[in-house]
């Protein structure tokens, strides 16, 4: 790979005020340097280790790309001896960033070809007043505010990818028709914190007490289903990290005893229905639960309370067609002309809480073909309604936090 190589980068851990920081760094590293991209197609991956996502986020990235570089942040480095590891010392200024760029292009194969460089307008814009050497950590007191003359539609869109990328991940489509491509889009729900939240929720109301899960950190949720309530002792971007990778007999269960009273007493409680639901879309980041089946109709048995959880992109429009009962998850993503992981993680989520099922018969796959065929795409509810709505949710949302209710 030559010096001029864009490379491909992706962030592991970032919410949406700190990505946009980093955007602004990159545009100050040099020109074609770099560009954000999604986990899948990144040459290389950039996590700070210094918080409570940190252990979570390189051994998951390390195990998911074994092969991938990774540039490390931190205040003390000296995490390892892995020659894929790039550590840089924090603050972390520009001369060190690209100092680990430049290691990194020498540790990727050689390729050909060049990758057209793109950053947000405004980021390159409020960029031209920043020092050259402003360190990261710097930029996220720095950051310009949006225009306020902007427009809500723009503004929306680009609240919804930010905040579908912490729900939804960013997993490329692939051609549903070919068996190896197709292999990716499935996961095994039991053999994550998805899974294991089931099997802890039947056992608690099999005694009828409530149980916790913990790991090797300590405990991570205290679940009470016979009040419908879940209290996380964990932040929700520790959380999500957990959830996104295999548990691999790490999660415990236990019963909750008298002496776990006061931790409990110092945590908020949520509903169990809103941690099922964002631990599916964690585990999912746009995939479906194995033994799916892409042209079996779905059925929407009721509609998911998407005043009180998270809403993934298109999840309206999608829960639209379903309600039909005649289209099947491929005749989804074509009428709807959306990416695959919306669909694919809104039935995820559904597919937790029981609101969907498959339709097998004859019958119903007949009239689903002719339907599919015969039908236009559905249109997007009305904007002025939905996009108040979830323009609400969104810009209220905290950072890092599912959108409140």
């Amino acid at each position: 790979m030559t010096a001029q190589t864009t490379l491909r980068l992706c962030h592991s851990g970032m919410d949406s005020r700190s990505l946009y920081a980093f955007e602004i760094f990159l545009s100050r590293v040099g020109p074609r340097a770099c560009e954000i991209t999604g986990e899948e197609a990144a040459d290389v991956a950039f996590i700070d280790i210094d918080n409570d996502l940190g252990t979570y986020l390189l051994e998951g990235h390390r195990l998911l790309y074994p092969s991938r570089p990774l540039i490390v942040s931190a205040q003390s480095p000296g995490h390892g001896d892995d020659p894929l590891t790039i550590e840089v010392t924090k603050p972390v200024g520009l001369a060190a960033f690209s100092a680990a760029l430049e290691q990194v292009r020498r540790l990727l194969p050689p390729t050909t070809g060049d990758r057209p460089r793109s950053l947000d307008a405004a980021a390159l814009e409020s960029a031209d007043d920043i020092p050259d050497e402003m360190p990261i950590e710097a930029l996220l007191g720095h950051v310009a505010p949006r225009p306020a003359s902007a427009d809500p539609v723009a503004l929306l869109r680009q609240l919804e990818e930010r905040m579908s990328t912490f729900y939804v991940g960013s997993m490329p489509d692939v051609n549903l028709d070919d068996p190896a491509a197709r292999a990716a889009i499935f996961y095994a729900p039991e053999l994550f914190l998805q899974g294991e939240i089931a099997r802890a929720l039947a056992h608690a109301r099999e005694i009828q007490r409530p149980v916790r899960l913990e790991d090797r950190s300590g405990t991570a949720l205290f679940l009470d289903p016979r009040h419908g309530l879940a209290y996380q002792a964990r932040s929700t971007n520790a959380l999500r990290a957990l959830s996104q990778l295999p548990t691999r007999g790490t999660v415990n269960m236990a019963r909750v005893e008298a002496r776990d009273a006061p931790q409990v007493a110092g945590l908020d409680s949520r509903p169990l229905e809103a941690l099922e639901w964002d631990v599916a879309l964690w585990a999912s980041r746009g995939r479906l639960p194995r033994g799916t089946d892409l042209d079996h109709p779905v059925r929407l048995h009721c509609w998911p309370n998407l005043t009180r959880l998270a809403v993934p992109p298109e999840a309206m429009r999608i829960a639209g067609l379903w309600s039909r009962g005649s289209f099947s998850l491929r005749d989804t993503v074509r009428t709807l002309e959306v990416p695959q992981r919306y669909v694919f993680a809104f039935y995820s989520a559904c597919h937790a809480l029981g609101l969907v099922e498959q339709i097998a018969t004859p019958a119903a796959l007949a009239a689903a073909r002719l339907d599919a065929t015969g039908s236009t795409p559905a249109a997007a509810p009305p904007m002025r309604g939905l996009f108040k709505r979830i323009l609400g949710k969104l810009l209220g949302a905290r950072l890092g936090e599912a959108a409140p209710g």
